[in-house]
């Protein structure tokens, strides 16, 4: 079956809408990871190890102290790993989407260096805390923002859908009044035409001054890719929006032609 304009915008939306419920989704785990890490207690050397100034209680030594301690570091970051598993990892999209294991996830969203700490490390130490809390706190914040982005997107998309829709239908009234049409007839036509042509352009101007006027994808991982590529750039009209309106100019450009025959 042939594409049709309608189709490939029909299409886009599905994929913007299918964005938006995944970046929906990613920053309510987000939240949760961030409201989750709010609860574990960082290592710190006076809690673990005691006054370093002073005895060791019950006269144990430095070394029978730390032995104690060991556990309640590695409890820290046991509980910082499963909180990312049960929030970030448990969105229903992750292994479609991901299928990444904690190390790779964590090192896309936060970057390489927390994710060996959190993955290898053996305390949850003050930095290691400040930098997790920053990093999903900008997590929350980059969703956020893309999900303006998308809508934004999605409004360029339906926008474009309805125009083009109007005038499809305008182009069908047209090409069923062309037979047999005299001279008169067919210039009124050829007016029409140029009112639908317009309007084409209308939509294509507007739509490519939101495509370039618009910056990256604000999400770690994929800096610097555009809104299109990230969203179509496996899809063979990159531009599907542009692409259905060339569609209707060229179906409009046609139909000119024959008013002039």
């Amino acid at each position: 079956m042939t594409e049709t304009p309608h189709d490939r915008v029909a299409e886009a939306l599905r994929i913007v809408d299918r964005e938006i419920e995944y970046s929906t989704d990613e920053r309510a785990a987000f939240d949760r990871f961030r409201a989750r890490l709010s609860n574990v207690e960082p290592w710190t050397p006076a809690a673990a190890d005691g006054d370093a100034t002073g005895p060791a209680l019950g006269g144990a030594g430095p070394t029978a102290v730390a032995a104690r301690s060991e556990p309640r570091a590695g409890a820290a970051l046991r509980s910082v790993r499963a909180a990312y598993r049960e929030t970030v990892m448990a969105v229903p999209h992750f292994e479609a989407e991901y299928d990444e294991t904690l190390r790779a996830s964590l090192a896309a969203e936060f970057g390489a260096d927390v994710a060996a700490q959190v993955v290898d490390g053996a305390r949850l130490t003050p930095p290691l805390y400040r930098a997790l809390r920053a990093a999903a706190d900008r997590a929350v914040d980059e969703r956020r923002r893309f999900s303006r982005s998308l809508e934004r997107e999605r409004d360029s998309l339906a926008a474009v859908r309805d125009g083009l829709a109007a005038c499809e239908r305008r182009l069908d009234e047209i090409e069923g009044e062309l037979d047999g049409a005299d001279a008169e007839r067919l210039s009124r036509l050829d007016e029409r035409l140029a009112d639908a042509e317009a309007t084409c352009a209308d939509l294509a101007d507007e739509r490519q001054r939101l495509v370039h006027g618009r910056p990256a994808v604000p999400l770690s991982g994929v800096d610097g890719v555009s809104l299109v590529t990230f969203l179509y750039g496996d899809r063979e009209r990159r531009c599907p929006a542009l692409a259905a309106v060339a569609d209707c100019l060229e179906r409009v450009r046609d139909l000119r032609a024959r008013c002039l025959r």
